[in-house]
């Protein structure tokens, strides 16, 4: 997406006043040890939520919700307003891919699934507002005991919103990476780590019930959050959408 054309949308749109995050220096925790011993949770701009939770108020809404490392798929729903989301209610793990996740410790590739995940929904002009839930999610995840964080976006704003998160997530001590696609606005806004992959908005871990490939995409993810050793590189994923297959429709 051409980023001054979103910057102009948002700003008619929503916040005359909205500009992009700018930061001089990149933030950066060393990932110590090896992902199979690691304790690995999820953040998620997409606006996932457990369906006994109260949905996102929509634009500017800061809040988050935590998820509990046990939540099934069926628990977990999404209330954003710039998706159609009937594909995610089929399979929330195109997104939030806990299941995945849970999958990849039954097969020793990491060591636990953190006891505790979170979700904002990123559409929020105003990112200043972040930094304190951000930063309670950080010291939340600490105190969890959690290694490393994988970050998925949804809409094009969403990935503005979860660079601004990650960073802050960074700067606490955790070794992050994200997810994205938009890789340039990663770029743009100096995230530690990122992993760019050539899927529509609102699927950043493949197609739904395309079970193997996003198994595999998150465990490339934490290959590469492991070896990756300079700060700001965004690593391009071989991985292809399968055409034939359905997205949720971004309307942003």
């Amino acid at each position: 997406m051409n980023l001054e054309i979103l910057e102009e949308y948002i700003q008619q749109e929503w916040a005359p006043d909205f500009h992009y995050a700018h930061y001089e220096s990149i933030p950066w925790t060393p990932f110590q040890g090896t992902v199979d011993v690691a304790c690995v949770s999820l953040v998620t701009s997409g606006g996932v939520h457990r369906r006994q939770d109260p949905p996102f108020a929509g634009t500017d809404d800061v809040s988050y919700r935590s998820i509990p490392g046990s939540a099934q798929a069926g628990d977990l729903t999404v209330s954003h307003p710039f998706f159609e989301t009937a594909d995610l209610e089929q399979d929330i793990d195109a997104i939030f891919p806990l299941t995945r996740l849970r999958e990849l410790q039954s097969l020793g590739v990491i060591g636990r699934v953190a006891p505790l995940h979170f979700s904002f929904m990123g559409v929020i002009p105003h990112w200043q507002r972040l930094e304190a839930p951000a930063k309670t999610v950080a010291e939340t995840l600490l105190e969890a005991g959690v290694d490393a964080v994988i970050l998925t976006p949804g809409s094009p704003i969403c990935h503005h919103s979860l660079a601004v998160i990650q960073r802050i997530l960074e700067g606490a001590g955790l070794a992050t990476i994200s997810v994205t696609v938009e890789p340039a606005l990663m770029r743009l806004v100096q995230v530690s780590r990122a992993m760019a992959v050539d899927f529509p908005p609102g699927c950043p871990m493949g197609e739904p019930t395309d079970h193997n490939k996003q198994r595999k995409v998150l465990k490339e993810a934490l290959e590469y959050l492991m070896t990756m050793t300079q700060p700001g590189t965004i690593w391009k994923s071989p991985f292809k959408w399968t055409r034939s297959c359905s997205a949720p429709v971004c309307k942003l």
